[in-house]
């Protein structure tokens, strides 16, 4: 869904801005797809440690750190975004967010973390896959 949101904006975006990536003010955005509201009830269904544990992942994608401490890093997610509401906006606000995931798990696979059981307490580690 975050892939077909992101072709949707790519085409549609240029036809509403003439000198895009430049955005006039009283320009107006294309009409959301309905895969981004598909995507948002997707995002919404999960539960609270699955928001967060994706919210790293794109973090890790975006290199906004590495996988040295993840631990660290999915506290410091979950205390920025206290609400799970605001993770999953954050989320759907980055219109890469299929590229940010999919990097982000190329990075843990790269470091052999196991996706399906991340370190996210303190002093463990889980190597493999």
């Amino acid at each position: 869904l975050a892939r077909k949101v992101r072709e949707y904006y790519d085409a549609e975006l240029p036809k509403c801005h003439p000198n895009y990536p430049l955005v006039g003010p009283d320009e107006q955005d294309p009409s959301p797809p309905p895969e981004e509201e598909k995507l948002r009830a997707f995002l919404a269904a999960l539960s609270d440690e699955m928001i967060y544990q994706l919210i790293l992942i794109m973090y890790l994608g975006r290199e906004d750190f590495g996988t040295d401490d993840l631990a660290s890093s999915y506290e410091g997610l979950k205390e920025m975004f206290s609400d799970r509401e605001d993770a999953v906006s954050q989320m759907l606000d980055q219109v890469p967010l299929a590229d940010y995931l999919f990097d982000g798990l190329e990075e843990l696979r790269e470091h052999n973390i196991n996706t399906n059981r991340l370190p996210l307490k303190k002093g463990k580690v889980r190597k493999g896959h």
